[in-house]
């Protein structure tokens, strides 16, 4: 089982009455945080799987946060060319995003999720209890992809999002439903992210951005809240493009400032943002490419927007 000391210390008491006694199970555990999905960390696990005598029968257990997923179904994949591996998250954002879809990878030179592959676990299994163990800013990082699935499906799961308290610290469990469903019925129509399944970057092109500049300055952001701060980012620029009204986008926008704006302190300036998005994963031949919303329910890849835009619609978002 692979975690780290905060997963261990409050989610595997939890799973006590779940594991059988007679079970061979070996608990690795890691630094807690982004700061562990890095080529070093890979290295040292790869040669504890030897150390352990692992084989490609054996199983990979992840249990955690986003992080525990990416990082584990990477080592398990590369590993011997493979072995499975589940996945058992322990966070809002890991239910209802990093745990779906078979991305897996770690960061090099400050650059999110640079290396790695697409590879499935054998099964996702939901302990909703789990997220209940997560401080404020964590649960709110992870409502983020909750109001992301929102915005891409629309109707009635956008007026039930809006309906959330986020000080509340939990959402229902038909909520939370609502929110993988939206995903795992994208990713089943397009695995390899060749069409459809890009609609799920909405707010990550300007988001991992953020987060990259956030980690390179020591000044970390969760995931979740940098991908909020993308969210209202392209929101606007997709009004600066003329492609959406501000209209039709005014309530997403002041759910965002609401929810997740005391956490944008200290945002980085554009110059610290535009090295980033150049090194963007879904670049393509040179052309940027962003999700924009042009309506609540509708969302639309657009690639090529003038970088003079960008900055106008970066900087407009957080004077």
């Amino acid at each position: 089982m692979l975690t780290d000391e905060n997963v261990s210390e409050h989610c595997i008491p939890m799973l006590a009455n779940f594991l059988h006694e007679n079970q061979p199970l070996d608990i690795i555990e890691v630094e807690s945080g982004e700061v562990s999905k890095s080529p070093e960390v890979c290295i040292q696990l790869w040669n504890h799987f030897i150390e352990l005598g692992l084989s490609k029968s054996d199983l990979v257990v992840c249990l955690g946060g986003g992080s525990i997923c990416d990082l584990g179904g990477f080592v398990a994949t590369t590993f011997k060319r493979g072995m499975p591996f589940i996945f058992l998250p322990t966070t809002l954002l890991a239910m209802t995003d990093a745990s779906i879809g078979g991305k897996n990878g770690v960061d090099s030179l400050d650059v999110k999720n640079v290396i790695g592959t697409i590879s499935q676990p054998e099964t996702i299994l939901i302990y909703p209890p789990f997220y209940l163990t997560q401080d404020k800013r964590q649960y709110l990082s992870g409502l983020s992809e909750v109001v992301k699935h929102a915005v891409i499906a629309g109707g009635d799961f956008w007026t039930e999002v809006k309906s959330i308290r986020p000080d509340d610290g939990s959402i229902s469990v038909d909520l939370l439903r609502q929110s993988v469903e939206v995903k795992y019925s994208i990713v089943k129509q397009d695995l390899y992210e060749r069409d459809l399944r890009r609609v799920l970057n909405f707010g990550h092109t300007i988001g991992h951005a953020i987060e990259s500049a956030c980690m390179k300055n020591s000044e970390p952001l969760e995931h979740g809240i940098a991908v909020a701060a993308g969210m209202l980012v392209e929101a606007e620029l997709a009004i600066q493009l003329k492609m959406a009204s501000s209209e039709e986008l005014v309530d997403l926008k002041k759910l965002i400032r609401n929810w997740f704006g005391a956490f944008w302190t200290q945002m980085p300036n554009w110059d610290q943002i535009a090295i980033f998005l150049e090194q963007d994963k879904k670049t393509k031949a040179k052309k940027n490419v962003f999700i924009l919303p042009f309506s609540i329910g509708c969302v639309e890849i657009v690639e090529g927007v003038p970088l003079e835009v960008v900055k106008s619609a970066y900087n407009q978002s957080f004077i």
